[in-house]
């Protein structure tokens, strides 16, 4: 094993999963979700109640609130990732909807505006940005005599080009005055060219860092023919205007998802009570079109709605509280997670011959194993999830398990051996 005082690692020597007819450790190593979550596992009342705050949101275009709370590892993470998911492959459309998730609101309402900047991402922006300003332009003839080539103005025009294609013969910065003027009115004027500059490809990363809070040097400012930043005092009200700025180009409904919102309980009293009520605003500054949803750990929840404050009252009035797995929603979780990683062509009937105590879609582990994962884990997904994984790999490197027992279980989670 070791070389010259050094660990040999010029040979891995790779567990073999596929004795189980897998092709990986289907079971994350840490029990965190998904990026791009793929797998969600009986929660059907949790999803047809967002389901049914979406309908209710486009429907009446009335603002919803939910809060969401659950113990740490229940889920709640990834069922607000599995929310952003739906509502932005289904719904990100003219007049649709946008979803954004916030992993932590921070200490102050600067941190909750830099993660909602954040989670929308440079890529997205700049082509709402670039969308936006093309279809303008087309739909108000005007505006195309910033392109000073006529024959590239006709290629802009029939769609032989794209908006970055012409830039060196468009009167970029002209162009965004126009248009701040005629389209952006009653909206901060930096905030408005900084959105739109982050279509023009010379100038979207120093626009995206303004967007991020960083300090921007005078030269920078000038580039972007700015003359402020973001800071704490302005933080809100550059929030407003920029959910003003994505109704603007069409998107009218926006989805804010909160995680981690026990952070605010740590905050010291001063800082809460601040914190609290630019939520509170937040919320009564938005009575329509947005849904707030937001996810809690249970003893934090009762910490925060001891005081009834303002923010609390907005918030109390739909909550729901997220149940641990019990031994049906293991076994569901566990078969889904072992699914995502079969091999092609499965042989579950000569599973189901081969290893009785073990049901083919459950294979290698056995009955009384997911009874046990059930009872250790005590329904915390997270936990699930990690005993499952260092079980499969105990029983990869064992000689002495061909399946996984509660003894191997027991192992994994060390209470033996």
């Amino acid at each position: 094993m070791e070389i010259s005082g050094l660990i040999d690692l010029r040979r891995p020597k790779a567990r073999n999963y596929g004795q189980f007819y897998l092709k990986r450790n289907p079971f994350p190593a840490i029990g965190i979700p998904e990026e791009t979550p793929s797998i969600t596992v009986d929660r059907e009342t949790v999803l047809k109640r967002f389901q049914n705050v979406i309908w209710e949101l486009l429907d009446t275009e009335k603002s919803m609130i939910t809060v969401m709370v659950g113990e740490y590892g229940s889920g709640k993470t990834h069922l607000l990732k599995i929310f952003k998911k739906s509502v932005n492959t289904q719904l990100l459309s003219p007049g649709g909807a946008l979803a954004v998730y916030i992993k932590t609101p921070g200490e102050d309402f600067s941190h909750f505006f830099y993660g909602f900047v954040d989670d929308i991402g440079l890529n997205l922006l700049t082509q709402l940005s670039s969308k936006f300003i093309s279809e303008t332009m087309k739909s108000q003839h005007e505006l195309m005599e910033h392109i000073f080539d006529e024959k590239i103005r006709k290629n802009f025009m029939s769609l032989e080009l794209r908006l970055e294609e012409v830039m060196d013969k468009l009167r970029f910065l002209d162009l965004i005055n126009d248009l701040k003027d005629s389209e952006f009115s009653g909206i901060d004027s930096d905030l408005a060219q900084v959105f739109l500059s982050l279509a023009n490809p010379k100038l979207s990363s120093t626009a995206w860092r303004w967007l991020l809070g960083e300090h921007l040097d005078k030269d920078e400012q000038d580039l972007l023919q700015i003359g402020t930043s973001i800071d704490p005092k302005t933080t809100y009200k550059v929030f407003r205007d920029f959910c003003k700025i994505i109704q603007k180009i069409g998107i009218k409904n926006l989805v804010v998802l909160v995680d981690e919102l026990e952070r605010i309980t740590l905050l010291t009293k001063l800082k809460k009570d601040k914190y609290q009520d630019d939520l509170r605003r937040l919320i009564d500054d938005h009575p329509k079109n947005m849904c707030f949803y937001f996810a809690i750990a249970p003893r934090q929840w009762q910490d925060l709605t001891k005081e009834p404050t303002a923010l609390v009252r907005r918030l109390k009035g739909n909550w729901h509280l997220l149940e641990d797995f019990k031994e049906n929603e293991t076994r569901e979780l566990i078969e889904s997670y072992l699914f995502s990683a079969r091999i092609d062509q499965y042989p579950g009937k000569k599973v189901q011959a081969s290893f009785p105590f073990c049901d083919p879609s459950l294979f290698p582990f056995t009955d009384e194993a997911i009874k046990t994962i059930s009872k250790e884990s005590k329904g915390v997904v997270s936990d699930i999830l990690l005993i499952c994984r260092k079980a499969l790999e105990l029983l990869c490197d064992s000689k002495e398990y061909d399946v996984i027992t509660p003894e191997l279980v027991a192992l994994a989670i060390g209470k033996k051996g």
